[in-house]
């Protein structure tokens, strides 16, 4: 794979324009899509589609003077395309809307080789400066590594008027996290850099991982969970998370103590919860063979042009009759295919890449947003 997809895998080494907190956001915006252009291998068939989609993006409300904003930040692997329809809905909403391009993402899957939290976190901080500048109220929702990277900044800066954070990613759910930082470190040879290679098939997303990566959220995870923030809070996770574990970020919820903090948890089993902040969602949808939520899942909506029911992903969550679909890693699907092709089972299994839940979700962040609001008054 390194050497037939050489520039795929090697760092571009990108200079990112993070640094200067007046830079406008739309020369930001303008500046990040000419990286993309100059950076992506894959512009060979929709090249104004592959760049719009993998950029920052800004949604402006009907209302031209918006007191509130959002500034929206993806996961590990994802680009912002991954936080477009809770985006929207937030503009809807009636306000200013806006998502940041981590470092390493966005072009080849050779960025992250050697991109480093901090840098990450800076690129919140201009986000969260140059959106001060247009509103009086700033939310941050962040997914999965986003959700740490926002926690981290909230906790740093007083002035954040609240969190939503779907999945954070206090902690990764694998036996690789401690040995990333020596593999990571090893002088070896270049396929040593890298946890998982494979052909990548998502334009929105990378398929590949390094070492360095996992090495980054482990890091900024243990650093995070031992911070505090004064804000309000919205978490939502799903119990079944392969990804991260969903147990670690529950435990840090209930160490939190604001009085509008409160968060909801997917899940295909009945549980119960001492704390009444903590509210359960079923994440079993029987009529569409769904049996659990995935991590991927929790911010994209139905009708969402790529991960959707009718999405253009080849590996999209089609609501096909014979398909299972949920929580489910690598191994999961090889094994539960391998017991269709030996007629133990008649189902197919995939990861689901869609919240049918979704407007529920949405609902609910929009009524935190607006009790939160309601109290500042």
């Amino acid at each position: 794979m390194l050497r037939k997809y050489p520039k795929l895998f090697h760092d571009p080494s990108i200079d990112y324009p993070i640094d200067d907190l007046h830079l406008p956001f739309a020369d930001y915006i303008q500046q990040s899509e000419k990286i993309i252009a100059k950076t992506r291998q894959d512009l060979n068939l929709h090249p104004e589609q592959t760049i719009r989609n993998n950029s920052p993006f800004e949604l402006k409300p009907d209302n031209p003077n918006p007191t509130s904003g959002a500034l929206l930040v993806h996961g590990l692997l994802d680009s912002p395309f991954i936080m477009r329809d809770i985006g929207e809905a937030l503009r809807a909403q009636g306000m200013l809307v806006r998502s940041i391009m981590l470092p390493g993402h966005s072009t080849v899957p050779g960025a992250l080789l050697n991109t480093r939290y901090a840098e990450w976190l800076q690129a919140v901080n201009y986000g969260v400066a140059t959106l001060k500048q247009d509103v009086e109220k700033i939310f941050l929702v962040g997914f999965s590594t986003g959700g740490i990277i926002a926690l981290h900044h909230a906790a740093l800066d007083a002035s954040i008027a609240g969190l939503i954070l779907l999945a954070p990613a206090f902690k990764i759910n694998s036996p690789f996290t401690f040995v990333s930082e020596w593999m990571n470190a090893w002088n070896g040879p270049d396929r040593s850099k890298w946890f998982y290679l494979t052909k990548e098939i998502d334009y929105v997303k990378y398929q590949s991982v390094c070492f360095n990566a996992i090495h980054q959220v482990y890091q900024l995870g243990l650093l995070t969970r031992k911070m505090k923030t004064q804000c309000p809070q919205f978490m939502i996770l799903t119990q079944q998370d392969k990804i991260i574990c969903s147990r670690m970020a529950i435990d840090y919820f209930k160490q939190t103590t604001h009085p509008l903090n409160r968060a909801f948890i997917y899940s295909n089993k009945s549980l119960s919860f001492s704390d009444e902040r903590i509210h359960v969602r079923t994440s079993l949808y029987p009529e569409k063979n769904i049996f659990s939520f995935c991590h991927i899942s929790l911010p994209v909506a139905p009708d969402n042009s790529h991960y959707g029911e009718k999405g253009d992903y080849i590996d999209a969550s089609h609501s096909e009759k014979n398909v299972k679909y949920g929580a489910l890693d690598k191994m999961d699907i090889g094994f539960q295919n391998l017991l269709r092709q030996l007629h133990v089972s008649r189902f197919k299994y995939q990861r689901l890449t869609y919240n049918p839940d979704f407007a529920f979700m949405q609902n609910e962040i929009e009524d935190f947003i607006g009790k939160v609001g309601a109290r500042a008054l």
